[in-house]
């Protein structure tokens, strides 16, 4: 059958209506488990995921768990960055102060707003000291105080010029877009 043929298989989200369709017509023997992300206060973005995951729902022959992540709390991001930084937690308290604040306590731009200060070098690790350095005042400074649209902007002109490029023109085509129109962009076709 199809599901012994799936072993160790990485789906893009255009493959996996097929997969659900089959999956709903027999048990997979093996077990198949398929992880998605998705923001659910755009629903009206998530349609197409939601028609998934409730036909998933309705099938007799798999189970669907939902988790929901909440935004991280200042002690969350505190405790990220101690454990992370090999650091007791009154050490990294005020930088784990700022970091919620400029990210709001995005995980993703927790994670963003990190590699971005390391790679500004605005946190170091120190040879000498064997430990991670890092001035707030100086990372307050140099970074936006209202979320991280500016981050993720550094990020986007940091690409190379053909990936920049792609995903200007297809800004331009709006939030969503599917992966021939993309594919067609990225080629060196004329349009």
């Amino acid at each position: 059958t199809n599901a012994d043929a799936i072993e160790g298989l990485i789906l893009n989200y255009r493959d996996v209506p097929c997969v659900v369709q089959d999956a709903q017509k027999e048990k997979y023997n093996h077990g198949l488990m398929l992880v998605g992300t998705f923001r659910s206060n755009e629903s009206r973005k998530n349609e197409g995921i939601l028609d998934i995951i409730n036909s998933i729902e309705r099938s007799e022959n798999a189970k669907v768990t939902q988790l929901d992540i909440e935004d991280l709390t200042p002690t969350d991001v505190g405790k990220f960055l101690s454990a992370t930084l090999c650091l007791p937690l009154r050490h990294t308290q005020e930088l784990a102060g700022l970091v919620h604040l400029k990210t709001r306590g995005n995980p993703f731009f927790v994670n963003q707003f990190l590699k971005t200060i390391i790679r500004n070098r605005m946190l170091q690790f120190g040879v000498k000291s064997r430990r991670w350095k890092w001035d707030c005042d100086v990372i307050n400074m140099q970074m936006i105080s209202d979320g991280v649209a500016e981050l993720l902007a550094t990020r986007v002109n940091q690409l190379c010029h053909p990936l920049k490029q792609t995903a200007m023109i297809a800004s331009c085509i709006g939030s969503q877009i599917d992966y021939s129109t993309l594919d067609m962009l990225s080629s060196d076709k004329q349009l």
